[in-house]
């Protein structure tokens, strides 16, 4: 089983980059997982409300996700560097620390294969405008993708904007991937 994931904030591509990849492979046994379904459920505030039991809630959510080994590969739509951007983000909002969450988020980031950072461009989100309140903390949120990902020293990879360029990268990286994992992981 691979595990795979994109991290990265809103209208970076995620959703599209993992619909584009299945098409383009169909002969792959791909489970796609949406963390943007868990956050709709979850029983405490999340995104700009975020808080470190919602943080807390939502790691445990995905380790269970990862202990499912249906299929060849899982997908992920976001990744526990998106859940460590925003306990950084509640941390800082609440004041409180959260060194065992985040602890256990960082032992979760073990669980991936790879993980693939979506940047945001200035094409970036086309149809909204600049100034709009969620765009502003789109844009917040990837100020601390990228410090969770220097603070912790993270293991990614960075896709570009264009998607045939990022679809190529993305199915060169994954190749190479089962490559070395059917030589002996």
């Amino acid at each position: 089983m691979f595990r795979i994931g994109l991290s990265g904030t809103n209208w970076t591509g995620k959703t599209d980059t993992i619909c584009r990849f299945v098409e383009e492979h169909p002969k792959l046994d791909i489970e796609i997982v949406s963390l943007s379904d868990l956050v709709a459920c979850s029983p405490f505030p999340m995104e700009e409300g975020q808080t470190l039991e919602g943080s807390k809630w939502m790691t445990e959510q995905v380790r269970a996700l990862c202990k499912k080994n249906t299929g060849e590969m899982q997908f992920f739509d976001r990744t526990p560097i998106d859940i460590l951007a925003f306990t950084l983000y509640a941390e800082d909002r609440t004041g409180r620390k959260a060194e065992g969450v985040l602890k256990n988020i960082l032992e979760l980031v073990r669980c991936f294969d790879i993980i693939f950072y979506l940047k945001v461009s200035n094409e970036w989100p086309a149809n909204t405008p600049r100034n709009h309140r969620k765009i502003e903390f789109a844009r917040q949120m990837d100020c601390y993708i990228l410090k969770a990902i220097e603070q912790f020293a993270l293991d990614v990879v960075s896709l570009p904007w264009d998607i045939a360029e990022r679809q190529r990268l993305l199915s060169e990286h994954l190749s190479r991937l089962s490559i070395a994992c059917k030589g002996g992981r």
